[in-house]
């Protein structure tokens, strides 16, 4: 179950920021945030877990991103988005 529940936000999860700060700050955000950043990106949750021995802290924390990111600057209204839903890591995992 803890593994499904990762990878629902993992794979499928996305959230939209409202941020303070420039445009550019918005948008070196978005691309760094995506769970697609993580070095342990690709393989369902529960691989990740079992390689790692179940150690919750050798696993990269960019993994517990949401799949998609919107990223608003309040003061522009400029939005950014990156990352996206994967369905297929989703079916793998979900069944």
């Amino acid at each position: 179950a803890m593994g499904r529940t990762n990878d629902a936000i993992i794979y499928g999860g996305s959230v939209q920021l409202f941020v303070k700060g420039s445009s550019k700050d918005a948008s070196e955000l978005a691309e760094r945030l995506p769970s697609r950043a993580s070095r342990d990106h690709g393989q369902p949750f529960a691989e990740v877990f079992k390689r790692f021995k179940g150690d919750f802290y050798a696993i990269d924390p960019l993994l517990f991103s949401p799949a998609e990111v919107i990223v608003t600057a309040i003061e522009t209204g400029d939005t950014f988005r990156a990352g996206e839903r994967d369905l297929q890591m989703l079916e793998r995992s979900l069944g």
